[in-house]
């Protein structure tokens, strides 16, 4: 785990089009996340999840890209 505190946009900036599983978070008063600590980072969402199911605690799970064109969106 990184002991490294990153902002939404510095993790954005390192991990361009990732899945991030996000630990210590700051989180603002609107739920925003604000800054965390990446624990894993991977291409797939798989990764994520499975570290997600094995992790005891609280954390953020955050995509870098864009929208993506095999999942559908409800706004």
């Amino acid at each position: 785990m990184s002991n490294e505190r990153l902002t939404l946009e510095e993790m954005e900036q390192k991990y361009p089009d990732e899945w991030l599983f996000i630990v210590d978070c700051e989180i603002s008063e609107n739920t925003e996340l604000l800054s965390g600590r990446v624990l894993v980072h991977s291409k797939s969402e798989v990764d994520i999840n499975e570290t997600s199911m094995r992790y005891k605690g609280s954390a953020a799970i955050h995509y870098t890209g864009g929208l993506r064109k095999d999942v559908g969106y409800l706004f």
